[in-house]
């Protein structure tokens, strides 16, 4: 059961899209499709972990010092906003900060900033805030127990290890960086170990009971999105 207190539900929650899912499974991919086709905003949650990140590397930090990072966080002011629905702009401290966040030292360390309730805590409530201006596409580990409850509509997207590391792969050679099948697939398998927590929805069995599993193994993007737009038209008809 979650630990967070909630406040009365406003509707554009209750609208609002909660997918879930490992990483490297697509999440980002698949809520950018569903903003443009749906028409709602995409919030990666994911982003705004990696803010943090930013935020506490930029202060040089060590990871032992929980106090002054979530400290750092909770200064960092960390807020999305969009220019275009499937385009989230990450604001921290009123700067834009989005083209700094797939820095190699971020995906290293923020599993280390992530794993801190009371920096969950903070980002949560920032969700929420968000979620709460207009109705979100929102993706990342906790959506649907934690974050997201009340919305209608719920997905958890799952693939093999081998799957994400290919998918992964194509996404750093795109970007110019130089790396291998098995250092991408190390590296997932190595965020999959510190993200498993037993709390975070990162495995079937992990996500929220009324959640719609969609294993992607063998679909193509638009393949995923078809399934998502049709389990989000459901969910809403029935109310």
């Amino acid at each position: 059961m979650s630990t967070y207190n909630y406040e009365k539900t406003s509707i554009s929650i209750l609208k609002s899209f909660a997918i879930d899912g490992p990483t490297a499974v697509g999440k980002s991919v698949i809520g950018r499709g569903l903003a443009s086709t749906l028409g709602l905003f995409f919030c990666d949650t994911g982003l705004m972990y990696r803010a943090a990140t930013l935020a506490v590397l930029n202060e040089n930090i060590k990871f032992e010092d929980e106090s002054a990072i979530v400290d750092c966080v909770r200064r960092a002011a960390i807020d999305l906003v969009w220019d275009v629905p499937e385009i989230p702009l990450v604001l921290m401290h009123g700067e834009n900060v989005s083209t700094y966040l797939r820095e190699p030292k971020i995906d290293e360390s923020v599993s280390s900033v992530a794993r801190l309730p009371e920096v969950r805590s903070i980002l949560v409530d920032r969700q929420r805030t968000i979620a709460r201006r207009s109705p979100v596409i929102m993706v990342g580990r906790d959506i649907g127990k934690v974050i997201l409850p009340e919305a209608r509509a719920k997905v958890f997207m799952d693939a093999s290890l081998d799957e994400r590391a290919r998918r992964r792969l194509t996404d750093e050679v795109s970007a110019g960086r130089a790396v291998t099948f098995t250092q991408v697939r190390e590296s997932i398998a190595s965020r999959d170990k510190a993200d498993n927590t037993g709390h975070r929805s990162i495995e079937p069995e992990q996500a929220a009971t009324d959640a719609v599993l969609v294993d992607t193994d063998g679909l193509t993007e638009n393949e995923v999105i078809i399934k998502c737009v049709k389990t989000y038209e459901e969910a809403n008809e029935r109310i």
